[in-house]
């Protein structure tokens, strides 16, 4: 035999003598469960079974409370992570108010400008919003009257003006 397995053989024996010895001390003090103890057919199945009827002395107790704790900690966190999606939540309103606001001021903005442009001749207005953004130019465009956006596209060059009437007709309204 090797000394590993000498080693597990001598432990057994003597966890089996110690259980004996215990079992023997406590069915000298107490009559009632040696009694008990006779039903059991092994030192085993008394441990088990003693094991399931208290709680206290239960192996499973310590797993239990472990897992009471962590259900205890799951619920803290789950209150964390709640909090943290309102404060996003606030945030995120938030951002969509001030997002809101600002593009009512572009809004503003640009039918301010297309008043402007609307008072320019339509000469000028025209080579202005040729060199401008695409984009602006066609808000400008958007929010003027019909009968000057069509003086200043008619002053433009063809392909400025072809460009802004097809950003114009993409246009989301």
């Amino acid at each position: 035999m090797t000394l590993k397995k000498i080693f597990l053989v001598t432990s057994f024996i003597a966890m089996l003598t110690a259980t004996f010895i215990f079992a023997a001390d406590k069915s000298a003090s107490n009559p009632v469960k040696a009694n008990q103890e006779k039903q059991y057919g092994s030192v085993e199945e008394r441990r088990i079974m003693e094991s399931l009827q208290g709680e206290n002395n239960s192996p499973f107790a310590k797993e239990r409370e472990e897992l009471e704790n962590k259900k205890k900690e799951l619920k803290r966190l789950e209150s964390e992570v709640d909090k943290k999606i309102d404060q996003l939540n606030q945030l995120r309103l938030g951002i969509e108010k001030q997002q809101a606001e600002k593009k009512a001021a572009e809004t503003k903005r640009t039918q301010e400008l297309a008043k402007v442009y609307e008072k320019m001749t339509a000469e000028k207005a025209a080579t202005i919003l040729g060199t401008i953004d695409l984009e602006l130019a066609t808000a400008i465009l958007a929010k003027m009257k019909t009968k000057s956006a069509a003086k200043i596209l008619n002053s433009m060059e063809r392909e400025k003006a072809a460009k802004l009437t097809t950003e114009f007709s993409t246009l989301e309204r």
